[in-house]
């Protein structure tokens, strides 16, 4: 009877298997915010050296990255990638950054949404995005029109921290209607690649919707489609051998190629706690992002809102999908305006029951 008892009660506290199955579609189980998962690797690690040369040096080093899958995946030259990397580096259309997962690292991922009161000037909003942008803080900031006039975004250690540092400071001004803050459940896509937070089957997936290259290849004269489909190649799903060229790198740093090789590989497709990405600059290309805030129904379960989510992140035209926890918002969707058609995403979000 005890030994009933105690299993009952730790079916209680644990939930049971099939409970529980649900986790087991994510690599990362989706979770609160803040502490640290075992397995951590410092950004100044000799297993980050591939990254880290490479980061210093592809803006006059292109052949950093591997060229025989890009001229594969493209079919230019590799003179001709070398001179098309250096112009869209030099012309601030790309830039090599990474996203790592932060929730590994010990921080919680946060970001906000802000309502200034009918009637504000734009001067008095200005006033607000000045002091936004001279926040160090803050690691994301947009201007925004319609239902928000800011989305920012903060990885902080501690919630509290987010509160008395960044929101504190102008929340009372008598121009701001609310504040939301919307720490991340899972970051599910960010730049149209999809990080560690997705589906396993899905991560370091790149997304792009039909046509949607071409209508901007038509829509602008800074980056041609050989140019975009180059920027789609760099951010191509594929082994870390056909992602960097080690032998460059290692002609660069003085470093062992396969050392570099076996550091960076464990990082991105082993712990998956860190993802190279290109950042394209869509605002200097004349796009703007059209954001789906959506708010559930309070009596959904967890696990239907994630699947709701991953739901979402199965249409390519989206170039964020975000899932939020402890939130008056659930999930964040954005596609572009001038590329997407816009209504009927928004038929399929009010789809749902």
């Amino acid at each position: 009877m005890k030994e009933n008892n105690e299993k009952k009660q730790a079916e209680y506290i644990l939930g049971t298997d099939s409970q529980q199955e649900w986790k087991r579609d994510y690599f990362f189980d989706p979770r609160g915010v803040g502490f640290l998962e075992p397995g951590i690797v410092g950004l100044d690690d000799s297993k980050m050296s591939a990254y880290n040369v490479a980061k210093s040096s592809y803006q006059i080093h292109p052949e950093v990255f591997n060229m025989d899958y890009l001229t594969k995946a493209t079919g230019l030259s590799k003179d001709d990638i070398v001179k098309r990397m250096h112009r869209l580096y030099d012309e601030h259309l790309i830039m090599f950054v990474m996203n790592p997962a932060t929730q590994v690292y010990g921080w919680g991922l946060y970001y906000w949404f802000v309502k200034l009161k009918e009637g504000t000037t734009k001067e008095e909003k200005s006033k607000l995005s000045e002091w936004y942008q001279n926040k160090d803080d803050i690691c994301t900031g947009f201007e925004a029109k319609g239902d928000f006039d800011f989305f920012n975004g903060n990885h902080m250690r501690v919630l509290d921290n987010l509160i008395s540092s960044v929101i504190e400071p102008w929340k009372n001004n008598p121009e701001v209607e609310f504040a939301h803050i919307c720490p991340i459940r899972r970051d599910i896509r960010e730049s149209h690649i999809n990080m560690w937070d997705a589906r396993p089957d899905t991560y370091r997936q790149d997304y792009w919707g039909g046509n949607q290259l071409e209508k901007l290849a038509k829509m602008q004269n800074l980056m041609d489609l050989k140019d975009l489909k180059l920027f789609q190649a760099l951010n191509a799903k594929r082994p870390v051998e056909e992602y960097f060229d080690f032998e460059v790198l290692s002609r660069i740093s003085g470093l062992d190629p396969n050392d570099m090789k076996i550091g960076i590989k464990e990082i991105v497709e082993e712990k998956r706690i860190l993802v190279p990405v290109f950042f394209l600059n869509f605002m200097k290309l004349n796009l703007t992002n059209h954001m789906f805030v959506i708010r559930t129904f309070q009596n959904i379960p967890c696990y239907r809102k994630a699947q709701i989510a991953d739901e979402l992140s199965q249409i390519a035209d989206y170039n964020v999908v975000l899932e939020f926890s402890d939130s008056f918002y659930d999930i964040l969707v954005c596609a572009y305006n001038e590329i997407s058609d816009i209504n009927a995403l928004k038929e399929n979000i009010s789809s749902y029951a």
